[in-house]
């Protein structure tokens, strides 16, 4: 493996060295501008460091400006992409009448519909009331439709009925 090379400040001692015992005296001015020399060699990485700092925020302000652009030209584009996520997932889901529909086909003989709602979301809410809970979830778990809701609450009415709410996964 080869040695490494001498630094630059290295070889400038030893040059400075070398001419001090060829002179048989170093003057001021001569001490002087070894001084400024080496002086000005500190300064150097300090100096890019410096210039680098500086330019480094040039740029990150650059990009700043450019990204605050490039979001007022891509949201449109990003709001069209959206609407049409939402317009495909209306256009999944079957509408509200055939719901109703498939509804009153899968309830028992004792369940009454009390309310059905869709949100702009297009989450489905429903409540049924039934005099056994337990059948009517087992009536609805036969529906593929139906089986996707979930139960998110249970009250006791005045006439010993139950009124199950139902919701649809988001």
């Amino acid at each position: 493996m080869t040695q490494p090379r001498e630094s630059l400040t290295h070889r400038l001692a030893r040059s400075v060295t070398r001419m001090a015992r060829m002179r048989p005296g170093l003057t001021v001015t001569d001490v002087q501008r070894a001084g400024a020399l080496a002086g000005m060699m500190a300064l150097a990485p300090l100096l890019t460091i410096l210039g680098a700092t500086l330019l480094l925020a040039r740029v990150q302000t650059e990009n700043q400006a450019l990204q605050a652009r490039l979001q007022t030209l891509t949201a449109p584009q990003a709001a069209r992409r959206e609407s049409a996520a939402m317009l495909r997932d209306a256009v999944r889901q079957p509408g509200l009448v055939a719901t109703l529909e498939r509804l009153a086909r899968a309830l028992p003989d004792d369940a009454r519909l009390v309310a059905v709602a869709r949100d702009a979301g297009g989450q489905l809410q429903v409540e049924i009331s039934a005099s056994d809970p337990d059948v009517l979830r087992g009536a609805l778990r036969r529906d593929p439709l139906l089986a996707g809701l979930r139960e998110s609450g249970q009250r006791r009415t005045p006439d010993a009925r139950v009124v199950v709410t139902l919701r649809s996964r988001p």
